[in-house]
């Protein structure tokens, strides 16, 4: 096993049981966290990206009422997956729980942009995020490769999804964490500093090392990394 798999595999254990029948594979070789996890992260940062870090922070306002439906419908799907099988009142697949993933954390980016774009960059409430069609094209083509990637799964591309899961992951609890800077310290606009993001960056680092320790606590030992030497019979299941 490579030194990267094993930290990366470290790292997932930090916020995922690793379960291995729930764990996407490209090929015959599986990612770090599970496939509702990998759902999640990879949509919810993709879009953050196109709707508030590389664009559109200018634009600060709640998305229409279609959007905002929309992405609420994302969420209580997972919900509805979540709960009816952890219930037992159906079975799910991991296909299935990737897709969940991905419309809630897609679902999820949307009003969490307008509070970046206002909190971080001081951007105008009155200009709604993805109310222009290019917002909607930009985020529909970023979040269909994404989709892509993650549903084909081909084994040649193992590490460019592996590599994208860390930073949407990564990326993912960053962003949060720069919201709480911003509403904790009661400052608005003034665009990304160094400092902040600095800051940002440590919570981040500070709240995945306990998680990790945590969930070693708890579970008596640390994440089983010879799964990283399985190899699935039925990778798309």
């Amino acid at each position: 096993m490579f030194w990267w798999d094993r930290w990366l595999w470290e790292l997932g254990f930090a916020i995922c049981h690793q379960l291995p029948e729930r764990l996407l594979a490209f090929g015959d070789r599986v990612l770090f966290v599970c496939s509702r996890d990998t759902g999640l992260f990879v949509s919810f940062f993709s879009l953050i990206l196109v709707l508030s870090l590389l664009r559109g922070r200018e634009r600060a306002g709640m998305p229409p009422l279609a959007i905002l439906v929309v992405a609420a419908a994302g969420i209580l799907f997972l919900a509805w997956d979540g709960l009816t099988s952890y219930l037992g009142l159906r079975e799910t697949t991991n296909t299935l729980r990737f897709l969940t993933g991905f419309a809630a954390g897609a679902g999820l980016a949307f009003p969490v942009a307008a509070l970046l774009n206002g909190t971080v960059f001081g951007g105008d409430r009155a200009l709604k995020v993805a109310s222009r069609a290019r917002d909607i094209l930009a985020a529909g083509l970023s979040g269909g490769a994404v989709l892509l990637l993650y549903l084909w799964r081909p084994q040649p591309l193992f590490r460019l999804g592996q590599l994208w899961l860390l930073v949407c992951m990564l990326g993912t609890f960053w962003v949060l964490n720069l919201l709480v800077v911003y509403l904790v310290r009661e400052m608005e606009g003034g665009g990304l500093t160094p400092a902040r993001a600095a800051v940002a960056g440590l919570l981040t680092v500070v709240e995945l090392t306990g998680s990790y320790w945590l969930h070693r606590g708890f579970s008596g030992s640390g994440p089983d990394v010879i799964v990283w030497l399985r190899r699935f019979s039925h990778p798309w299941r």
